[in-house]
């Protein structure tokens, strides 16, 4: 499929897909930095997935890499208008073929911190957020998609209580699916996420 939106990305199409992933990068990475965490859930999740990688728009500092909004120090307006810019995008994506709500929101360290500020305000069929951090502004509706959380227990780039955090925050909030999956590791992807993900689909799509 073609998509006329405001970012590049990198795909996994197909002309019979029912369902979407959706990858946004953590800072200092690219578009195809997911695209195999993206390849693997589409061969082990039994649907028939679309998967899209987004580019941050921005150059990360080092000259290397992708940035969505500038760190150290944390550019929080620009991350405010970035936020605004994905979910343009992200609406562009709300087809007939393929719905926001069959659709999957998954995002790395800020990314996932875009997922949740840019996802929470959309109807996805599901937001996964791994070793994600919320943005200062953010906070959750009672009608927020349902919500996963990923994060290593070690993790010294972002501290496992970010995403604590946002669990509680969403739990006080939303009655929708909620869980955070802690496990032993550092500032990663679990590789025990795709099937924890598999069970808890069925219920969602």
């Amino acid at each position: 499929m073609k998509y006329n939106i405001d970012h590049e990305f990198v795909s996994i199409s197909s002309q019979t897909a029912t369902h979407r992933i959706i990858l946004l990068h953590g800072w200092g990475a690219d578009a195809d930095d997911l695209l195999t965490f993206g390849k693997e859930m589409r061969e082990k999740i039994n649907y028939d997935f679309e998967v899209i990688s987004l580019r941050a728009p921005g150059i990360h500092p080092s000259g290397q890499g992708r940035q969505w909004y500038g760190l150290y120090p944390h550019d929080w307006k620009g991350a405010e208008v970035e936020v605004k810019n994905l979910i343009g995008t992200l609406k562009k994506f709300d087809t007939e073929q393929i719905p926001l709500r069959k659709s999957i929101l998954l995002g790395f360290s800020q990314g996932a911190a875009m997922a949740i500020n840019a996802g929470f305000k959309l109807d996805l069929g599901l937001i996964i957020a791994c070793s994600g951090y919320p943005h200062p502004s953010w906070h959750p509706e009672e009608r927020c998609p349902p919500l996963i959380l990923s994060h290593g227990i070690f993790d010294e780039v972002v501290p496992i209580s970010a995403s604590r955090i946002i669990y509680e925050m969403v739990k006080n909030k939303s009655s929708r699916l909620c869980e955070l999956a802690e496990f032993d590791g550092i500032h990663q992807i679990d590789i025990n996420l795709i099937d924890f993900i598999r069970l808890k689909i069925i219920d969602i799509f």
